[in-house]
């Protein structure tokens, strides 16, 4: 059976972190989404895959080639226009000519090995035409949902649309199995939720395959830290730690919980690493640190003296100054934060945070989150940037600014400063 994986959106509402790169070359512990996705497919015996890509290809077509590395055979299918999955689909169409079946999976998608497992065998037991991975979800509007009878059989799926759109709390989970007369309603209909209640209206039985497990599909910046969180708690929590023969470990450094630390990386004296935590090749993290509570550091991270850092994702080649906080955040590569500076994910009050402008205002899941920070953007020493704020790519806050809101791309931030003397009231001397 071929797998045939989307890739090619865009990503708006996870700008600026997907302005040029594909959700699925954003990174949780160290390795792309899309990663996960091609191990579950290889430890199901499928290497056959189609990628449809688009949005950010370059990237991703550089780091999976062919796929010889991963002992798959990758093809990829370009989606000039992202017009949605149903375009994206049609436009794999040719690669698919000759599969009865194939296995569908969304690009956006944190995928398990037994989530594939989990729907290939409930396709063959079953015996349904086209089978859906679903799970329950606290939020059916932002979903596809779908509507389940007697013995698993689904009678009827919406696409996502708003909170007068769902028919149940069950959410599409983003892998599938399909067949050739799903792709020719396709092209006659153009939409999937056309295609599956024409299918039901024939007698055509369409299944569902429960998953009962936590569940990350990537659509807002919380998602990515979500993501990160369920990895970390199945591969690290409660397994032990593992550090490379060529890391450098200082004997003072405290280790609690689980840690993961790569080929050549550097910890130095009297840091503190609560796990669990992902540490990737040559990172260097500077004396009297304290690094927590599920923090990811990419390759090539440079963290310096007494920083503080909790539930933070930090991409490739960042460079952290000392004495600075970062909690709650989401940092683009080849970013440098300053000396002193302060990444809030906190305000008082009760009031929730809200992250977005005019066109899309998303109330934030938590009481508590940092920034979301993109690539080659310089943040000031002792700047300060407030909860939910985006900083776009490339931009420079100067020292000393506090950030209260969204940040454009290419932008020049900076605060301008009145020096006030005034004679001391009472000084016998004046």
């Amino acid at each position: 059976m071929k797998a045939l994986v989307l890739t090619a959106g865009e990503g708006k509402r996870l700008r600026p972190l997907t302005t040029n790169r594909s959700k699925s070359m954003l990174m949780i512990a160290g390795r792309p989404v899309l990663q996960y996705i091609i191990d579950s497919l290889v430890e199901n015996g499928i290497r056959d895959i189609i990628l449809v890509v688009g949005h950010g290809r370059e990237e991703l077509i550089d780091h999976f080639q062919m796929g010889g590395d991963q002992g798959v055979r990758i093809r990829y299918v370009i989606q000039h226009k992202q017009e949605g999955a149903e375009s994206a689909i049609l436009t794999a169409r040719e690669e698919l000519e000759d599969e009865d079946e194939f296995l569908l999976v969304n690009g956006d998608v944190l995928v398990e090995p037994e989530m594939v497992k989990r729907t290939l065998n409930n396709h063959i037991t079953v015996g349904g035409d086209v089978t859906l991975l679903v799970t329950l979800v606290s939020n059916p509007e932002q979903f596809g949902t779908v509507k389940i009878g007697a013995n698993g059989v689904v009678e009827k799926m919406v696409e996502k649309g708003g909170p007068d759109r769902y028919v149940s709390n069950y959410a599409v989970a983003g892998v599938s199995v399909f067949n050739k007369e799903t792709l020719e309603l396709l092209e006659i209909h153009g939409k999937m939720e056309k295609i599956f209640e024409e299918m039901i209206t024939n007698g055509r039985q369409v299944s569902a395959a429960v998953w009962e497990k936590e569940w990350a599909e990537f659509t807002y910046p919380w998602d990515i830290l979500n993501a990160n969180r369920i990895v970390m708690d199945r591969q690290l929590r409660g397994k032990g730690s593992f550090i490379a023969e060529s890391a450098d470990v200082h004997p003072s450094v405290i280790i609690e919980g689980s840690v993961y630390i790569d080929k050549g990386s550097i910890i130095r004296p009297y840091t503190t690493l609560k796990g669990p935590i992902y540490i990737g090749k040559q990172v260097y993290i500077g004396n009297n640190s304290l690094i927590r509570d599920y923090c990811s550091l990419c390759d090539g991270v440079r963290i310096g003296y007494a920083v503080e850092m909790r539930n933070t994702m930090v991409f490739d080649r960042v460079n952290v100054g000392r004495m600075t906080y970062l909690a709650d955040s989401l940092i683009g590569a080849d970013t440098c934060i300053e000396a002193g500076a302060q990444l809030w994910n906190w305000r008082p009050g009760t009031d929730p945070l809200f992250l977005g402008g005019e066109s899309e205002r998303v109330q934030i899941p938590s009481q508590k989150f940092g920034a979301i920070v993109g690539d080659n953007v310089v943040i000031g020493v002792n700047a300060s940037i407030y909860p939910a704020t985006r900083i776009g790519e490339n931009s420079v806050i100067s020292a000393g600014c506090i950030v209260t809101e969204d940040i454009p791309p290419y932008s020049d931030v900076s605060v301008v400063q009145k020096l006030k003397i005034t004679k001391q009231k009472g000084n016998p001397n004046c």
